[in-house]
């Protein structure tokens, strides 16, 4: 599966609309349109183990017509491709979803300049595409403004710097047993240790979260990495 500029389509973050939920035993159904199609969103559920700020925020993203925010992974099963999610929450305000669209434009101009320029950084990252998910298998229609792509600008861990990397690592070793994942001031003290400033750091959280490579959880001062 890949983007119409032929970046391999992996890892994804959208904001949508949803037009219908279906709660199982052990998942949960969400059909989203973000505008240029549908999509459908798989989030596994654990009960008792999923602390109860992710419970809460979960169900208040399955309601019809409220705008959410999902990070996750296109996957196929039986021949339908579908995003099961690792993060997905009901969007803020108006303005997020304007943020976004701003964000995937953004994203999109700077992955055309790196080619241009020919600079031979290599894939790794998650950048973001405009334009229908091209693949030959039936729809996940959806993949206009809002659906991001691996293969974007980095290497390593996705990060593409040094900072960006052991801010990525600290997430992952921090926030291993955690589904409400670790705090902001936490990973600071981690990354500090390697002669990193805190200010920095609290920059590279911000910059990874906006690319999608980590997700808040229970708030804004936590985050998981987007396995």
């Amino acid at each position: 599966m890949s983007l119409k500029d032929g970046r391999p389509l992996h890892m994804v973050k959208l904001v949508a609309a949803v037009r219908n939920s279906e709660e199982r035993s052990t998942n949960i159904f969400i059909d989203v349109e973000d505008g240029t199609g549908f999509a459908q969103i798989k989030v596994w559920v654990n009960e008792g183990d999923d602390c109860s700020a992710i419970t809460q925020l979960r169900q208040a993203a399955c309601r019809d017509h409220t705008y959410i925010r999902i990070i996750g992974q296109v996957k196929e099963y039986d021949g339908q491709r579908q995003i099961v999610a690792n993060d997905v929450r009901p969007v803020s305000s108006g303005n997020e979803v304007t943020y976004h669209f701003l964000e995937v434009a953004y994203s999109y101009e700077k992955y055309l300049k790196a080619q241009k320029a020919n600079s031979g950084m290599g894939a790794g990252g998650m950048g973001y595409g405009i334009g229908s998910m091209a693949s030959n298998a039936p729809p996940l229609q959806t993949g206009g403004v809002g659906v991001g792509a691996q293969g974007g600008f980095g290497g390593g861990l996705g990060g593409g710097s040094a900072l960006n990397d052991a801010v990525l690592q600290a997430v992952k070793e921090a926030g291993a047993n955690s589904d409400c994942g670790v705090h902001i001031n936490d990973i600071a003290s981690r990354v500090s240790a390697q002669g990193f400033s805190e200010g920095n750091i609290k920059n590279a959280i911000q910059d990874l979260s906006n690319e999608g490579h980590i997700y808040s959880t229970i708030d804004e001062f936590h985050v998981q990495y987007a396995a």
